[in-house]
């Protein structure tokens, strides 16, 4: 009765309520350097949330040219709320492998024609894989993890690692239809590397990636670190213009834009 009274109060309240915290959170927010008691975002976080508010002015577009955007290893995919509130011209395609998770964002983006779901994960090659998944929700991975160090390194205990097989296929082959991406976002725990490996041809047509990467250790077994991640990017233009890691752990979020030099330049003009 409680939850059926929050869905239809909320909704009516909104359109009042809404300006004024948005106001409230707009003028505090400006004030971090005078308010030492006010918590920060993780760094991770707001390399993601700067991303997904400001990928336009990053490409030096408009909101509305964003058309195209893919993310590797979707779990919920609430980005995909959050930017199409901004991005309402942009068409989304999502991979999630874990057959839970595809199907919870299957039934969320229902009837939505901007959002298109597969259910395998993406790899150098096309084929089957193992997939595993330790005992903390958005941590599965094709890589093995070291349970250990996975466990030290998110500060949680242990537990099982459960494993199945998946279908693999590759961002070639998967995206082989798309003349141009806007942003390509990448979350696989350590896999990254496996996922660039099957992109050649895709990163061509990409002008921006957002990927998550370890700085100094990865807990998955093979998994590559940002500074090969890096050189990967470097060597077909693009620029790492974000990184936010986590001080306990060494891993974060990285964001980089093709040619930003031109992207730059134009807005200059």
């Amino acid at each position: 009765m409680i939850d059926q009274l929050k869905k239809m109060f909320f909704p009516l309240a909104r359109p009042f309520y809404l300006p004024i915290t948005s106001a409230l959170r707009r003028r505090l927010g400006r004030n971090y350097e005078n308010h030492p008691e006010m918590e920060l975002p993780l760094a991770f976080d707001y390399v993601q949330l700067d991303v997904e508010r400001h990928l336009h002015n990053y490409l030096n577009v408009q909101p509305r040219d964003i058309s195209q955007i893919l993310i590797v290893g979707a779990l919920d995919a609430n980005e995909v709320v959050r930017m199409e509130r901004i991005y309402t011209q942009a068409r989304f395609r999502c991979f999630e492998p874990n057959p839970n998770y595809y199907q919870n964002i299957v039934r969320k983006f229902s009837g939505k024609p901007n959002v298109s779901i597969s259910n395998f994960a993406l790899g150098k090659v096309p084929g089957k894989a193992t997939f595993y998944e330790p005992p903390y929700p958005g941590n599965g991975s094709l890589l093995e993890p070291d349970i250990r160090k996975w466990a030290s390194s998110n500060k949680v205990p242990e537990g099982n690692v459960t494993s199945f097989e998946v279908r693999v296929s590759t961002l070639d082959r998967e995206a082989a239809d798309l003349p141009s991406i806007d942003l390509l976002l990448i979350d696989v725990q350590g896999a990254e590397g496996e996922v660039l490996g099957g992109a050649a041809e895709t990163l061509k047509r990409t002008k921006s990636v957002f990927i998550e990467v370890a700085l100094v250790m990865s807990a998955y077994k093979g998994g590559v670190l940002f500074d090969e991640i890096r050189t990967k990017l470097e060597s077909r233009n693009f620029r790492c213009l974000g990184l936010g890691i986590c001080w306990w752990n060494g891993t974060g979020n990285a964001f980089f834009v093709k040619d930003f030099e031109k992207c730059v330049a134009q807005s200059f003009k």
